[in-house]
């Protein structure tokens, strides 16, 4: 007994770690930053998993079997995790959710033998992959294009892992269909393929424009800057001050898909804009009302040159 409640100790240490290496930058602002840290550590706890199941096949022990399922069925609960960053909403409540349930799988894992814990290992896959479609077609975050990639695999994996435990259930564990479509071999080449689609999705919401919206022409808008820069700059520091800028501009393209990058702003086409974006940014940006005092805006813009292509996202740069 007393070893049993040391493994499940370190079990859910494990699981707590995971998701903590993601949690520290919730409620600060840069939504898109926290996205990509709690989808690293998803992609590091995928990759994570199957090293653990390696070291399972190969004489590791339960454990590493436990440890294996927590880290595979974190992999997509984080991914939630992420999308909800991005889609404003209820990130602490999935953050919890999602320790809960990967803390429930390991306890499972170490307390029940195969096949019964493979199964609660899949219904939790499941769960978890399902939660990350439904919060993209219900929040609808953006870029919508790589977010529906994403939520197109957790969907279909999600299916995958409830037909497993369905045709294990129906036909039983050693059938030959069993074998052929859900034995370990072809669930690590889905699975694999899974998360490299994936990580290409997130890859796209890093780099790519976060709108799909076409850039036509501008006849001329509003430009919104973080004024006062030195004072501010003093204040705050440069690095502070290169989020605020950037999420200056993500709200920018919230409200307006083609709005254009300007030094220190952006160039948007909305009505009392300043106004409107402060609005926004203390809504899904965390920014606070003496942020928003930064704010400087209402001068009319020359223009946007056609060769100029409007960024959804501008990398920061380092100091």
């Amino acid at each position: 007994m007393g070893l049993s409640l040391v493994l499940l100790s370190v079990c859910i240490a494990v699981a707590a770690a995971m998701l903590f290496l993601a949690m520290p930058r919730v409620g600060t602002p840069g939504p898109l930053t926290l996205f990509l840290r709690f989808a690293a550590v998803s992609g590091v706890a995928a990759v994570g998993s199957s090293a653990m199941y390696f070291i399972h096949g190969a004489g590791g022990g339960r454990l590493t079997l436990a440890f294996g399922d927590v880290a595979m069925v974190s992999a997509p609960a984080l991914l939630a995790v992420a999308l909800c960053v991005l889609a404003g909403r209820g990130v602490r409540r999935a953050a919890v959710a999602a320790l809960t349930l990967a803390t429930t799988v390991g306890v499972v894992s170490l307390m029940i033998p195969l096949p019964a814990s493979l199964a609660v290992k899949a219904l939790g896959l499941t769960v978890a992959c399902a939660a990350c479609t439904a919060v993209v077609l219900l929040g609808r975050p953006q870029p919508a294009g790589p977010l529906r990639l994403i939520a197109t695999v957790t969907g279909a994996y999600a299916v995958f892992s409830a037909a497993r435990v369905v045709v294990a259930g129906v036909a039983g564990w050693d059938s030959p269909l069993y074998a052929a479509a859900f034995s370990f071999g072809p669930t690590t080449v889905v699975g694999a393929l899974a998360v490299l689609l994936i990580g290409a999705a997130v890859v796209r919401v890093r780099f790519g424009p976060r709108a799909d919206a076409p850039r036509t022409e501008r006849s001329g808008g509003s430009v919104v800057v973080v004024g006062d820069w030195e004072l501010a700059s003093a204040a705050f520091g440069p690095r502070r001050l290169r989020q605020l800028v950037e999420d200056l501009r993500l709200a920018a393209r919230d409200l307006d898909p083609t709005a254009a990058d300007v030094p220190r702003g952006v160039e948007i086409g909305v009505p009392d804009p300043v106004a409107v974006l402060a609005a926004r940014l203390q809504e899904a940006y965390g920014w606070t009302a003496e942020d928003t005092i930064l704010l400087d805006g209402d001068a009319l813009a020359p223009p946007a040159p056609t060769t100029h292509r409007a960024r959804r996202r501008t990398p920061a740069t380092r100091d």
